[in-house]
């Protein structure tokens, strides 16, 4: 990529996917899905995070046209798929070089999360395949014996020598609690994993495990306080110049941490997390405007959700959602009560005014009381349909486009 000093984040995918873009002699960063980051030029390398297994092949051959030094070091900075997936790929260059196999770091808890990634391998399959709007399964992903763990795990801190140089492992809570971001003091380079997505931070995805916004602004403050010249990211492009990188990592930290202290405002005031939703809290205008702060992968409504899931539990403060009634049953009665015809009528209507969540959650009501309405699910599918086409989050549009395909697929 030119150098230019503040990039702008691609929506949702990197323009330079595929490519390896050479920051400085000796640094390096592979875009693919996830980023590859490769520090060399003493003699040997290393590698922060491996991508996917597809990406991972891709990023070894563009990496081995600049240089044929070995793997000394593949370090994980989180365990997620598209991250630490692709780690065959170096091993086998290794071996076909006659290299000594690279030793795997990574922070003590990735080597759980494979087993949480194992033992729930078909949700794990079922939900990535809905967030990334994959048309085919994806179940093999999961498949434990393709894992590869770490040879050397560490706690909160560790440092390794690539001949002679410094490397810190730093552990971090963000996107996942095994996070690790890389700091490299001599090149001032921060390679940071997913702690910097080149879009709102991804707490509070819908269907995944608990996520920490307050530890994700902590380290990046941390990271901040290293002075970095080069952020390399897990995501998007890699970021240039003291200046360019504080404002990207004390921006992001303070978007995340005015959400945090809103909706801890708002419990410590007595409100119930059914209020916090609805009370639509935005960023400041200015934050808001940042563009390594668009809502392309996360977005402000989610990382309200993981605040209020860290500290307020499970539910809403609705006293009909502790023991609810199905959702059949509470459809019927809105039926019964309204009737089927006018209940879609006003569906319509709302979709026509582009009320367009009001218009699904009517047409839902008839659905779930009659789940064989081809009338409502057609429907339901063309507000869904309108909804993916004006949503900017990706994660949010795949759920959407999704539920309207599986609609479709009924209807045939």
């Amino acid at each position: 990529m030119a150098s230019a000093e503040r990039p702008t984040p691609a929506a949702p995918f990197d323009p330079m996917m595929g490519r390896l873009e050479l920051i400085e002699p000796g640094i390096a960063m592979f875009h693919g899905f996830a980023n590859v980051a490769f520090a060399y030029g003493r003699g040997e390398m290393l590698a922060v995070d491996t991508s996917s297994r597809t990406m991972g092949a891709m990023a070894v051959k563009a990496i081995r046209e600049i240089t044929d030094e070995p793997f000394a070091f593949l370090i994980y900075t989180h365990g997620h798929g598209d991250h630490a997936f692709g780690t065959d790929a170096f091993l086998e260059d290794a071996l076909s070089h006659g290299f000594r196999r690279p030793k795997i770091w990574a922070h003590e808890d990735v080597s759980g999360r494979f087993h949480r990634y194992a033992m729930t391998r078909g949700w794990q399959s079922h939900i990535n395949q809905l967030q990334f709007g994959a048309r085919a399964p994806v179940d093999g992903i999961f498949d434990e014996k393709s894992f590869r763990y770490a040879d050397l795990a560490y706690r909160d801190y560790q440092t390794l020598e690539l001949v002679g140089e410094a490397v810190e492992l730093h552990h971090a809570r963000g996107e996942t609690d095994d996070a690790t971001w890389v700091w490299m003091p001599t090149r001032r380079t921060a390679m940071v994993g997913d702690l910097i997505v080149s879009s709102m931070p991804n707490t509070g995805n819908p269907n995944k495990v608990q996520r920490f916004t307050l530890g994700w602004a902590e380290a990046l403050e941390a990271i901040a306080r290293k002075k970095p010249r080069y952020v390399l990211p897990g995501h998007g492009p890699a970021y240039r110049g003291e200046d360019a990188c504080q404002e990207l990592l004390l921006e992001t930290a303070r978007a995340l941490r005015f959400i945090h202290d809103e909706v801890v405002r708002r419990l410590n005031a007595g409100q119930w997390p059914v209020e916090i939703v609805e009370a639509n809290i935005e960023l400041p205008a200015d934050l808001a405007a940042q563009p390594f702060l668009a809502p392309i992968y996360g977005c402000v409504p989610f990382v309200v959700r993981d605040v209020i899931r860290y500290y307020a539990g499970w539910w809403s403060g609705e006293p009909s959602a502790m023991f609810p009634a199905t959702r059949r049953d509470r459809a019927a009665d809105v039926i019964a009560l309204c009737g089927r015809d006018a209940v879609l009528a006003r569906a319509r209507a709302l979709r026509d005014e582009g009320e367009l969540q009001r218009a699904l959650a009517l047409a839902e009501t008839e659905l779930n009381a009659d789940v064989s309405d081809r009338e409502a699910m057609d429907l339901n599918a063309d507000i869904l349909e309108k909804l993916a086409a004006r949503e900017r989050s990706f994660i949010a549009r795949n759920f959407f486009s999704g539920a309207a395909r599986a609609l479709r697929e009924g209807l045939k």
